[in-house]
């Protein structure tokens, strides 16, 4: 729920304003990027819903994960696109609409994330059962609670940081409204929004790095006992193109809320990173799920297959 705040009415994204020559061509850059995001994205769902071989508990679960990005970087782009344009000012409501949307689908990724390190753990540990435990009907309500909860998560952050007085400035040296970049601003007392963070972290972000922690060592440890090197990586590459995308989304978090900036370069730098989770990881799930993946592979060849014979 957004509350008023009579201290501001908007804000000035700064963006990449330290490279008043290379606006134009940054425009460019990042709009051919959040196309091919969203057309890779949108591919790979319309693949898996095409093809009935790939109506699977992993592949719901992709889909889930595509439709997620394509909303993440919808959220951050055609704002972030028009600060290249000389047009950097947002409300204080779409401000605090696009940081609530923000930490909900930050939320939702790694619980998804979670669930789908939770459906790797069964198909490797548990093989026998896996219809039986991910059934269409476990799998559509684990991925209603995984939103539900993300959709409620953010909602003591922002109780909070809406009645914060922002006084300081009102520039954002960010390409969106962050946390943390958002907090620097305040002239108030940042100390309850800090506490708030670190509790949703203990019950929240902890337990689902734990259990996707634990669910690799139960899969490694299985891996480990197959006898021949064929049968192992088999196994393997089942679950390395999750491990990869698992690996990239903590490092990034990692870099953005626990090395916070202390000046110009280490600004930059955070501007980078976050880069790399709103723009490079959306980008790189789908090639990731489908490169090196021969169901989607296969999936592919036979639609353009079917494609041609239609023609």
């Amino acid at each position: 729920m957004i509350y008023e705040n009579t201290t501001v009415k908007g804000f000035i994204l700064l963006g990449f304003s330290e490279f008043p020559d290379s606006q134009v061509l940054l425009f460019f850059g990042f709009l051919i990027v959040y196309s091919l995001c969203i057309l890779e994205n949108t591919f790979l769902i319309a693949l898996i819903y095409l093809n009935s071989q790939l109506h699977t508990p992993m592949y719901f679960f992709i889909c889930n994960l595509s439709f997620l990005d394509i909303c993440l970087t919808t959220l951050i782009h055609p704002k972030f696109l028009l600060t290249f344009l000389n047009m950097r000012s947002i409300s204080f409501h779409e401000c605090m609409g696009q940081l609530y949307l923000y930490i909900a689908l930050q939320s939702l990724e790694y619980l998804l994330l979670t669930v789908m390190s939770y459906d790797r753990y069964v198909a490797i540990c548990n093989p026998l059962h896996y219809n039986i435990i991910l059934n269409k009907k476990s799998c559509v309500l684990l991925s209603a609670v995984t939103w539900m909860i993300s959709l409620v998560d953010p909602a003591p952050i922002m109780r909070l940081v809406t009645k914060l007085p922002f006084c300081k400035s009102h520039k954002i040296d960010h390409l969106f409204c962050d946390s943390v970049p958002l907090l620097k601003l305040s002239c108030g007392s940042i100390f309850g929004v800090g506490v708030v963070i670190a509790i949703e972290g203990i019950f929240l972000t902890l337990p689902a790095f734990l259990l996707t922690v634990s669910s690799y060592i139960s899969i490694i440890s299985v891996i480990l006992k197959i006898q021949s090197a064929k049968g192992r990586l088999k196994a393997f590459s089942t679950c390395s193109s999750h491990l990869t995308v698992v690996t990239m989304l903590y490092l990034t978090l990692t870099c953005i809320y626990f090395v916070p900036p202390s000046n110009n370069t280490s600004v930059n730098n955070s501007k980078a990173v976050s880069l790399l989770n709103i723009v490079v990881i959306p980008m790189l799930n789908p090639l990731l799920y489908s490169l090196r993946n021969k169901d989607v592979k296969n999936a592919f060849l036979r639609l353009v297959k079917q494609t041609k014979n239609f023609i």
